[in-house]
């Protein structure tokens, strides 16, 4: 009701009534006459049908996109794996497919499709629309991300690096956490994090904030992609964990074998998800030092394994960080899983077209 928006954000009436009727033209909510409790009133409702938003999260190994309307209702959603090394060329044409069989499933007409958020998993700076570190993703360097999304898909980008789309997803999806600050650890193939602070998704100079998956836990360790070595991606390297218990098994074992596997309780598969959960909290650790989040959330594809997981990583957390700083720290499985990401994605989108609650500022307006 128009006098309920009144009653709880504590605007006037009269300035609720001015902007219900700026969006009501703009076609955002529709206005209708209403009785409740006996009295005349204007019920005023999003209007779902004005538009809608792509969501994609482009991983190393798979592409998931979903089509969102400005209510947080999925109208349509696809996934599809990909060979890692994908190129560029071969990841845009993915990423176009996905898009027109959602708009040939859904029934949703292009120009409804008002803009698309895309996550990648490498940082992107946000100034030159670039990968911040080319040798973290060297199949998409020196390449324009924002334009060569929007020249494939046909639509308005904005790009960000998936972490910290899966961190958005957790926190704004929909807008209900209240948390001063919370950091979002991304557990796939690779290793990557997103942290928001007082409101603001941190993304550093560069686009390169969170990326604790090369935060360096020894330096003897090995050789990381990324020149450095003892990287925690490094040394906690999924691909070689997969590589052991493939060994173990007698064939070839991806994640979700790895995480049904350990689920059972198979000893080998149980061993290496505690080591890879030690390894972690070493790095997670070091955040909670210097960050002091209210929550650390666990996500990927991974992370579905729950407290086999978590609880040798509270453990070495409290080992690693300060009694101050785990005070107040609680360390948690991500809500949406493997779909934090796109739907942080979809975020992103929402309010690159102003859709979006602010509680949370995710683009940088000049």
């Amino acid at each position: 009701m128009q006098a309920e928006i009144a009653r709880r954000t504590g605007l006037s009436p009269a300035t609720v009534t001015n902007l219900v009727r700026d969006l009501a033209d703009l076609g955002q909510v529709k206005v209708t006459d209403h009785v409740h409790h006996g009295r005349r009133a204007k019920l005023v409702e999003p209007n779902v049908r004005t538009g809608f938003v792509l969501g994609v999260d482009l991983g190393r190994s798979h592409v998931r996109a979903c089509l969102v309307d400005m209510s947080y209702q999925v109208v349509g959603e696809a996934f599809q794996r990909v060979e890692r090394g994908t190129s560029s060329d071969e990841g845009l044409k993915l990423v176009a497919g996905l898009f027109e069989k959602l708009l040939a499933e859904s029934g949703v007409m292009r120009s409804d499709v008002l803009h698309a958020g895309v996550g990648i998993p490498g940082p992107v700076d946000q100034m030159t629309g670039r990968i911040g570190a080319a040798n973290l993703l060297p199949e998409w360097a020196d390449i324009d991300l924002p334009a060569a999304f929007s020249k494939a898909l046909g639509l308005p980008v904005t790009v960000d690096n998936d972490a910290n789309l899966g961190a958005l997803g957790e926190y704004a999806w929909p807008p209900t956490l209240r948390e001063p600050a919370i950091f979002y650890m991304r557990l796939a193939t690779g290793i990557g994090g997103g942290l928001i602070q007082d409101g603001q998704l941190v993304r550093g100079a560069d686009g390169t904030a969170g990326e604790i998956g090369h935060h360096s836990i020894d330096e003897s360790g090995p050789l990381c992609r990324c020149g450095n070595r003892g990287c925690l991606e490094a040394i906690a390297s999924v691909p070689d964990f997969l590589h052991v218990l493939s060994s173990a098994v007698g064939g070839d074992v991806d994640v979700d074998r790895w995480v049904e596997l350990t689920r059972r309780g198979h000893t080998t598969a149980v061993r290496l998800m505690e080591d890879l959960a030690r390894h972690i909290g070493v790095a997670v650790g070091n955040i909670v030092n210097i960050a002091n989040p209210n929550t650390v959330i666990i996500g990927g594809a991974i992370s579905v394994v729950g407290e086999i997981l978590l609880e040798p990583l509270r453990a070495e957390v409290r080992q690693r960080a300060l009694p101050a700083a785990t005070r107040s720290t609680r360390i948690t499985q991500a809500r949406w899983g493997d779909y934090a990401e796109v739907y942080g994605a979809a975020y992103l989108a929402m309010a690159a077209v102003d859709w979006a609650p602010p509680c949370v500022q995710v683009l940088n307006h000049e």
